[in-house]
């Protein structure tokens, strides 16, 4: 499969890549007030701005700057666009990730960067990241010869088998759905927002050589850990399913759908602008057909936080998974000892290194 800049351009997450990487060489020329008009632009467009604390003598003279869509991508478009590099690209997609939040509507950045001002100023940044050979991997089907889980600073409890993870998992998404069905009947209530396999599987990403596992620096909404444990894994053998695309997410949804209205419709409503109907995957459907579930960087970034059309079904939204996260059907033997895994104290960047 091949990355396309429209596609990018598409998602959310892809467009907030794409701006990352254009303001990610600090200290370059111009890239201090083009991050600076994107941030007053953004700020009117947020439905939560917050509040704008002025310090110093003469507060009384601020006046805050009136800057357009038309501004921000002004001052985008004087950016050059250089050549992608891996520092850049590494930081730009950690970036991007880390600021996903499905339960809340979208942050101001992210609905300037959907404006019709935007798109030309984007589009470089998209095609220069879709031809670079380092990003060549995030269209790659999951590789089951390094595998490995990270867990944070907080012990992991033991895991259950995964038959009863995803049978409990079941049975406890419809009663989910038949109590806010019942006992909040249509009120704005936040509630569950993922919409991913039981969080009690297998869950691994792959090992990138010396910069360990994916899942380390690809984290939606972080807590800042500073520590890890990565414990390598045998990949179990079979057919895992690919989530490539919004295409291929809607093709799952519609395979086996499972109705989540009464518990998504606030936040999923919120976060996409979208009123109605709404279903996931039923993953313990799936867990006949195949061994597990891989969403590839690139169906992450074209996918992830949008309004996905399912036709009569409704609509869905691919929420809570990292970029190159597998979730197993089966159980994933660890084959090795673990690594204990802190974040460079020496470095400008948050780089992860053996400890």
């Amino acid at each position: 499969m091949t990355l396309h800049p429209d596609a990018l351009l598409a998602g959310p997450r892809g467009r907030r890549l794409c701006l990352e990487v254009l303001l990610g060489e600090k200290g370059r020329r111009g890239v201090e007030d083009a991050a600076a008009a994107v941030s007053w632009a953004a700020r009117p467009l947020a439905e939560n701005p917050g509040t704008f604390l002025v310090i110093g003598s003469d507060t009384s003279a601020f006046v805050e700057p009136q800057v357009s869509p038309a501004d921000a991508a002004a001052a985008l478009s004087r950016l050059r666009t250089t050549a992608v590099t891996g520092a850049v690209l590494d930081t730009a997609l950690a970036v991007a990730v880390d600021l996903a939040a499905y339960w809340q509507p979208p942050y101001g950045e992210d609905v300037l960067l959907a404006t019709d001002e935007m798109h030309p100023v984007l589009e470089p940044v998209a095609a220069a990241i879709a031809a670079s050979p380092l990003a060549e991997w995030w269209t790659s089907p999951v590789d089951h010869a390094a595998q490995a889980t990270v867990c944070w600073e907080t012990p992991r409890p033991p895991a259950a088998h995964p038959v009863v993870v995803l049978a409990r998992w079941r049975d406890d998404i419809a009663a989910e759905e038949h109590s806010f069905a019942t006992e909040f009947a249509g009120r704005d209530v936040s509630g569950t927002w993922w919409s991913t396999p039981p969080t009690g599987l297998p869950r691994t990403t792959r090992v990138r050589g010396t910069t360990g596992p994916a899942g380390l620096t690809l984290v939606e909404d972080s807590l800042g850990w500073e520590s890890a444990r990565v414990e390598p894994v045998r990949a179990p053998h079979g057919d895992v399913i690919e989530i490539d695309g919004p295409e291929t997410w809607a093709a799952l949804c519609r395979r086996h759908p499972l109705p989540v209205t009464a518990s998504r419709r606030h936040v999923w409503s919120m976060t996409t602008g979208r009123e109605g109907a709404w279903v996931q995957p039923d993953w313990a459907a799936f867990a006949r057909e195949a061994v597990g579930v891989h969403l590839s960087v690139a169906g992450y970034l074209t996918t992830a936080g949008r309004a996905i059309d399912v036709g009569d079904l409704g609509a869905s939204v691919l929420a809570g998974w990292g970029p190159d996260e597998t979730f197993w059907f089966e159980v994933a033997p660890t084959v090795g000892p673990a690594e204990s895994w802190v974040i460079d104290p020496h470095g400008d960047e948050r780089r992860w290194r053996r400890s």
